[in-house]
């Protein structure tokens, strides 16, 4: 799965995951492990990148190399993320911030986008609303963590029921050509039809943003593509089709033990009505929230 963190690992790509280079001779132990790390993190084995990030930044320490600490740090928060561990992802990301402060030094936009994340996945939506407009507004530096913080300032706008938030996170983020940032676009462009009362439309740009996520690889972004479709297929009235919709988010959430999937399982049931079949569907999925 690649999720909220899909963006997070473009960045870590457009840096080749390492630390930047601080002149000759390079750190080939810092280099490997970092290598190693965003690797482990491109084949969805999040656990063994957080333990190689994790060596990475020690020996950064020990370099005492501040741009490497914050690299790494920001490996390790994205690791944490993508396991699904938001509580460790903001405890390494503000330890990080922290060490840089006493020397004097801002964290990169990248820390703080993943440090806004796991606030958002925590549920902490001001703190993150206010560090994710930090990183929007630091396009210059790093293109990529701003057009990501565009769509999370989106995300927490719809959550509280803010169109015209939503739809000014949709200008920023443009018309970006990869595919996870036109998946940003068209799932901010559903949620701000479903705000407007179009649900026909949101429907279908829900099921444009599923296909965008599923060819990113981007696994919790299609979850809440299909729980946007499940919305708009209640407000149409389509009570079975917004049922199995719930269940299909819930589903994929639960796989990855994601705090929505219980709420999203719980609704496919309610429109399940008596359709045994769904709700073994659901039963099944529920199981997954035990393991």
């Amino acid at each position: 799965m690649r999720g909220v963190f899909a963006a997070l690992l473009l960045l870590l790509a457009a840096c080749g995951g390492r630390a930047p280079p601080a002149g000759p001779p390079r750190d080939g132990v810092l280099d490997r492990a970092a290598d190693a790390a965003r690797d482990a993190l491109n084949q969805d084995q999040p656990v063994v990148a957080g333990r190689l990030y994790a060596q990475a930044l020690a020996r950064a320490r020990e370099r005492d190399d501040a741009v490497a600490i914050d690299a790494m740090g920001f490996g390790q928060a994205t690791s944490a993320l993508a396991r699904g561990d938001a509580p460790a992802a903001l405890a390494v990301a503000r330890e990080v911030r922290a060490e840089l402060a006493r020397r004097g030094r801002g964290a990169s936009a990248g820390l703080l986008l993943a440090e806004a994340t796991a606030l958002f996945r925590l549920g902490r939506m001001a703190e993150s609303d206010a560090l994710a407009r930090i990183v929007a507004s630091r396009g210059a530096e790093n293109p990529e963590a701003a057009l990501r913080a565009h769509f999370l300032v989106g995300l927490l706008a719809a959550g509280r029921g803010d169109l015209p938030g939503v739809e000014a996170a949709r200008a920023a983020i443009g018309a970006p050509d990869q595919l996870a940032y036109r998946a940003d676009a068209v799932e901010l462009e559903g949620l701000a039809a479903l705000l407007r009362g179009d649900a026909a439309t949101a429907r279908l740009q829900g099921v444009t943003a599923a296909a965008l996520r599923r060819d990113s690889l981007d696994y919790r972004g299609l979850s809440r593509a299909l729980a946007l479709q499940a919305a708009a297929l209640e407000r149409l009235g389509e009570r079975e089709a917004a049922a199995d919709a719930w269940l299909r988010a819930g589903r994929g959430a639960a796989e990855r033990s994601e705090a929505d999937a219980r709420g999203w399982l719980d609704r496919a049931q309610q429109l399940a009505g008596g359709r045994a079949d769904l709700l073994a569907a659901i039963a099944q999925a529920e199981a997954l929230l035990a393991r």
